[in-house]
Order: structure tokens, then sequence, then C-alpha cells
């Protein structure tokens, strides 16, 4: 048995202990659980605030992100956009004038910079209202001619038309099937869109717009989306790709091993994807549901960087 003076000392190192942990300590509370609706656009941290924590302002109990200092890859088209002076150069009015756009998108963080999830925002709203105006957005990249094998424009019975814009045929109007200057042709048939410049997407019949415009990520450098018309000639809904050994949903095949698919991850990257049309889910699983096997698909433009 324990001796009466080894339990006094066993006795004596509880007390202590007791001693020093505060009456009504508790753990801490857990965070608040994530909002019931969507996700916010999410960017890359700009070079000026990567890796290091910048210092904002309250206002109304919320803490704002400070200013983005440098420059974003996309400056002078987000400038023009927002009917700024354009020059290439972030001011503090520039930064100011990015940042209410970015928070009234829900593009986060709102921090000024003129990032890639910010202009395909922009480019998105443009095109909601006329996805065939291309307008004079000045973005980067010349026109791409059709890929050989890409299958002739049913409609003409000649090859894929002229990716760099020209008006076909003789007659004006979209009725008459002119293809608008680097936009898309009207045709009395869906014809899914693929606008490689501006990376967006829609589906269209005569002059009604069925799906979109929605933004996508086309092939990178190495891996460029082919142009040209192609159909819709597979669909797998839960596709997997044993070349790359990665989920491919709602996969619609139009050209070889290219598709409209959804990713899970950010379709807003500097770097494209290896040649497929990749889409956010929701878009993804809505253009399943608009496209049917033999649909066509006009692919044309380039995209920015490849």
């Amino acid at each position: 048995m324990m001796s009466r003076r080894m339990a006094c000392r066993v006795t004596a190192v509880l007390l202590a202990v007791a001693a020093a942990v505060p009456v009504g300590t508790a753990t801490a509370a857990p965070g608040p659980p994530p909002p019931a609706g969507g996700r916010a656009l999410t960017g890359p941290a700009s070079p000026a605030t990567a890796g290091r924590t910048t210092a904002g302002r309250t206002t109304a109990g919320r803490t704002t992100v400070a200013c983005a200092a440098g420059r974003g890859p996309y400056q002078r088209q987000v400038e023009r956009w927002l009917r700024l002076a354009v020059d290439g150069r972030q001011s503090a009015a520039d930064c100011e004038a990015v940042r209410a756009f970015q928070t009234r998108q829900g593009i986060k963080p709102a921090n000024g910079y003129a990032g890639p999830v910010t202009w395909a925002r922009m480019r998105l709203l443009s095109a909601r209202t006329a996805p065939t105006d291309t307008g004079t957005e000045g973005a980067s990249g010349d026109a791409a001619g059709p890929a050989t094998g890409a299958v002739s424009d049913p409609a003409s019975g000649s090859a894929a038309g002229p990716a760099s814009g020209a008006a076909t045929g003789g007659a004006s109007g979209p009725a008459a099937g002119v293809v608008a200057s680097g936009g898309c042709p009207v045709r009395s048939y869906r014809v899914a869109c693929v606008d490689l410049r501006r990376q967006l997407t829609w589906v269209q019949k005569g002059g009604k717009t069925l799906f979109g415009p929605v933004a996508m990520r086309s092939g990178g450098a190495g891996h460029r989306t082919r142009t040209g018309w192609f159909r819709i000639y597979w669909k797998h809904k839960n596709h997997w790709s044993s070349l790359y050994n990665a989920p491919m949903p709602y996969a619609q095949f139009f050209s070889g091993g290219q598709a409209f698919h959804a990713v899970h991850g950010s379709i807003h990257t500097t770097g494209g994807s290896m040649g497929c049309v990749n889409l956010r889910l929701a878009d993804a699983r809505k253009l399943w549901s608009v496209l049917k096997t033999r649909d066509h698909v006009y692919v044309w433009g380039r995209r920015p960087g490849s």
C-alpha cells in the first residue's frame, strides 16, 4: 500500500495542477458555417500581395483588403472596360474602381488586382446581351485558321469558314448565315459556339441564344483546341480519362479526344487545358441537356498566350 507520506505528496501535486487551470476555461468555439448560397469567385493573389498579409481598413465592422500595388496581366483591358484612363499602370483610383467592381460581383479577394478572374467576369457580362458582338476589348491573340480534318460548314459545303472574321455569302444580315466579325455563324440549327479569344462558349439557333454565354477554358500552349466545324459524336456523362487519369464529368466529344466537360477546380488559370473545353460543373450539366449527338460545334480564334 501507498505510505501516508507518498499519499500526501500525490495530493499536493494534484492540488497544484488544479490551481493552475483557470475556472471556466472553455475550448475555442467552432468557426461560422459556410454560406448557404453559392461560392464567391476567387482568384490568385496578386504578385504584390502573395505570401504576405497586407493591412486593410475596417468599414461598418468589415475589414477591407488593401489595394494591390502592382499592375495585373489584364490591366489595360480592365481599365478600358471600366472606362478609366488606359495606360496599363495601376493607380490608386484604378485600384478603387476595380475593387468596387470585384465587390459587386462577389470576387475574392477584392483587392483591385486586374487578374484573370476579374477580366473573365467582365467579358462574360459584355457577352450576355450580344455574344456574337465581340466589340473592342483589347484582348491579345490572333485568329487561327481551321484545323486540318475539321468537317465542312454544312450550310455552304465549303471549308470551315474564315476564322479571321470576314463575312461569307453575298446577302447581309444574320438570317443569311453571315459570320459576324470574329463571331459565330448563325444557322437554322443548333450551333455550339466556342470563342477561344474571349474564352466564352454558348449555343445558338438562328438568332436565339439557347445556352450561355458562359466562361470556359480551352487548350493552352502545345495543346490548342482545334478550330473549325465539328459535330458532337459521343456523350458520356461520367467519363474518366484513361490518358490523364482524371474525371471528365458531362463529357461531350466533338474532335477526337477534345470535348466539352466539367472540372472541379477553377477554370480561370494562366495555363489552359490539355485541349478540351473546360466548364464549371453547373454550366457543363446544363450544356449536357441542351446539346444532342450530331449537333454542330464551331470553334474559332486563339486563346491569349497559347
